[in-house]
C-alpha cells in the first residue's frame, strides 16, 4: 500500500436493515473497499436520478450491502497491479454495476477492476469528463445510436425531454455541438434561456404532452431523447416523423406509457433503450467524440454545474428526488 494512503477516509456508506435501506456517513479503511486491481483517489462523482434512488432507499438497486453507491467517478490513480494505470494517471469509472455490485464514487477513494478503468478522454480534463459523465455519456449513446440508423442534422430537428435535467442539459448542448436542431421539452419556463444559451433552437412547454392525445401528431422530430417516460414518452412516439427514431434514457413519469403500434407501422419509427454501459468499442469511441466533435460548450453549462461536499448528498438527493434540482451535481473530493 503506498505510503500517502491515509488509514481511514470519508464515504457515504448504504445499509439495510429491517425498515430498508438507509444511508450514512462513515469512515473507513482501504481495505473495506470491494476488490479491485486499481486503486484511485476520486476528485469527482456524479450526482445521478439511480444514484438518489439507492441511498434514500427509494429502489431496490444496489445488489449487496453494506454498499457505496454512485456510479461514476474521475480521479486519480494511487496504485494498480495492472500495468496499464500508473500512479497520477487521471482514470473514469462509470457502468459495470458501479455503486451496485461494486463500491462506487461516493468515497474519497474507489478500488475498481481494471477491466472497469478507462484513461482520461483525449480533449478532456477531469473536471470537463465529470460534467460529461453518465449524463453526457448516456446523450452520446443516444446520439450513435441515430447514426447509426441513419440519420443526420439535415434529417430534421431531435426532440429533448426533461430538458432542465443533467442529461436534458447535457443532450442539448452536446448535439447541438454535434450541428442538429434541438427542440427542448421543459415544465421550468424560467430554465429557457440557459437552454438556448446551451443551443436549444427551440423551447417547447412539456404541458403539450397532457392535451387530448390523437392516433398520430404532427410529425415534428427525426428523433428524440426522452428522460421522463409516461405520457411525454407517447406524445414522442406519435410526433416522430417517418423512419425516426425515439430513444428512452429515463422513466421520471414511470415505466409505463399509454401508446399505439401506429407510430411503429405507419411511421416506421425505431424506439430503443439507452444506458450508460457499453463495451468497449462502443465507450471508446463515443467517449472520443465527446472530446472532439461532440464536446459540449463548457462555458455555457458551468452556470448550471454545482459542487457539494460529500454530507451535503443525502439533502441533495431528497430535492432531486422531489424534482426541486436542476442541472449538474458533481461531488468533490
Amino acid at each position: 500500500m503506498q505510503a500517502d494512503l491515509p488509514t481511514d477516509f470519508p464515504c457515504l456508506r448504504t445499509h439495510t436493515g429491517p425498515g430498508g435501506a438507509s444511508s450514512r456517513l462513515e469512515r473507513i479503511a482501504p481495505a473495506d473497499l470491494s476488490a479491485g486491481e486499481v486503486l484511485i483517489r476520486n476528485r469527482y462523482a456524479g450526482v445521478n436520478y439511480k444514484d438518489c434512488l439507492s441511498i434514500l432507499g427509494r429502489a431496490k438497486i444496489i445488489e449487496s450491502y453494506p454498499r457505496i453507491a454512485g456510479i461514476e467517478a474521475v480521479g486519480d490513480v494511487v496504485h494498480s497491479t495492472d500495468a496499464r494505470f500508473v500512479p497520477g494517471q487521471t482514470v473514469l469509472v462509470h457502468g459495470f454495476r458501479t455503486g451496485i455490485a461494486f463500491d462506487g464514487g461516493f468515497a474519497q477513494y474507489l478500488r475498481a477492476p481494471a477491466a472497469h478503468v478507462m484513461p482520461l478522454p483525449a480533449g478532456l480534463d477531469a473536471l470537463q469528463a465529470a460534467v460529461i459523465g453518465v449524463p453526457g455519456f448516456t446523450a452520446g449513446m443516444a446520439l450513435d445510436r441515430f447514426m447509426q440508423a441513419g440519420l443526420t442534422p439535415a434529417s430534421g430537428p431531435v426532440a429533448i425531454s426533461g430538458a432542465s435535467g443533467a442529461v436534458g442539459m447535457l443532450a442539448t448542448a452536446i448535439l447541438s455541438r454535434a450541428g442538429w436542431q434541438v427542440a427542448a421539452l421543459t415544465r421550468k419556463p424560467e430554465q429557457a434561456d440557459a437552454l438556448r444559451a446551451l443551443g436549444a433552437s427551440e423551447i417547447i412547454d412539456a404541458a403539450v404532452v397532457n392535451a387530448p392525445a390523437r392516433a398520430l401528431e404532427k410529425a415534428r422530430f427525426a428523433a428524440a431523447i426522452d428522460n421522463v417516460g409516461g405520457a411525454t414518452l407517447a406524445w414522442l412516439l406519435r410526433s416522430t416523423q417517418e423512419g425516426g427514431c425515439v430513444a428512452s434514457v429515463g422513466n421520471a413519469a414511470g415505466n409505463s406509457f399509454d401508446g399505439s403500434v401506429l407510430p411503429f407501422i405507419m411511421r416506421g419509427i425505431q424506439h430503443f433503450g439507452i444506458v450508460a454501459n457499453a463495451p468497449w468499442p462502443v465507450r471508446e469511441r463515443v467517449w472520443g467524440h465527446l472530446g472532439s466533435d461532440w464536446r459540449p460548450a463548457f462555458e455555457a453549462l458551468a452556470p448550471h454545474v454545482h459542487q457539494i461536499a460529500l454530507d451535503a448528498l443525502p439533502a441533495h438527493a431528497a430535492a432531486q428526488l422531489d424534482g426541486v434540482t436542476a442541472g449538474r451535481t458533481l461531488v468533490v473530493f
